[in-house]
């Protein structure tokens, strides 16, 4: 039991670090700024972050979210970004184990927690994402290391982006303005090469269900403009996510084996 909660908090350490990591690319990579210099600073005073105060969680709950030379508030949304990357690393590696399919996938779900956040602040999925998508699945598939033939990502690139794509031009006929962002479909276009033809189908649908179950709470209870702009990436993120940690150990999708055993 001890190796074993020592094995989740390695990796939770793990996941907390690379969080931190993506508080810089969420916070610079919009902003056109590279995330490799300057070293992390305070947005408020410019003051060098010592590497004492930029231990993940930790030194956050310290300062008691202030920064140590200014006294300004760090947004808690550091911290949170932090916690939430360690936990889905440990969600991630039960489900998964250690294996070549977990440091794929690990890779894509760090990329959509930082492409749900910079689409929430900015209402856009930045170019820099897609081509390290795209370029990654080229190679991933190459070598084989997905569950899935070259085909199978192949048509489930073109279900997931060309549905997206032919949802927007409706809209956009019916409603006389864009409604949904091309980066969206590029990001629909990695993300079914990533699952494939069945689980892009079930990505779709997770995506529009999030996305409307989202709408109709933030309008219900905390008074959201129907008519208000809304980012989709960061549901077809969670889509994504969903789909990652329903899989079966044989490779399989528990939510698919529920709807094939319920309907069939």
């Amino acid at each position: 039991m001890q190796t074993f909660q020592l094995f989740h908090s390695v990796f939770f350490l793990f996941g907390a670090i690379f969080g931190s990591f993506l508080n810089v690319v969420i916070w610079r990579v919009p902003r056109n700024e590279s995330i490799v210099s300057p070293p992390s600073h305070c947005s408020s005073c410019n003051k060098q972050i010592a590497p004492y105060d930029n231990i993940p969680l930790i030194s956050w709950l310290i300062l008691g979210g202030k920064c140590r030379h200014c006294k300004k508030e760090i947004s808690s949304r550091y911290i949170i970004v932090e916690f939430i990357t360690g936990l889905l690393t440990v969600f991630m590696v039960v489900t998964y184990g250690i294996s070549t399919e977990f440091f794929i996938k690990i890779f894509y779900v760090y990329m959509l927690i930082a492409i749900t956040y910079i689409d929430f602040d900015h209402y856009i999925i930045p170019n820099e994402f897609i081509l390290l998508g795209v370029t990654s699945l080229l190679f991933i598939h190459f070598f084989n290391g997905l569950p899935i033939s070259k085909l199978d990502g192949f048509y489930g690139a073109i279900t997931f982006g060309g549905f997206l794509y032919f949802i927007g031009k409706v809209a956009e006929l019916i409603l006389k303005k864009e409604s949904m962002g091309f980066g969206d479909v590029k990001l629909g276009l990695v993300l079914g090469g990533l699952l494939g033809l069945k689980l892009s189908i079930l990505g779709l649908f997770l995506s529009f269900l999030i996305s409307g179950l989202f709408t109709i709470i933030g309008i219900s209870l905390f008074k959201m403009k129907s008519k208000g702009e809304i980012p989709f990436g960061p549901f077809m993120a969670a889509a994504t996510l969903v789909i990652f940690l329903t899989r079966t150990p044989g490779g399989g999708n528990s939510i698919l084996n529920w709807y094939f055993t319920t309907m069939f």
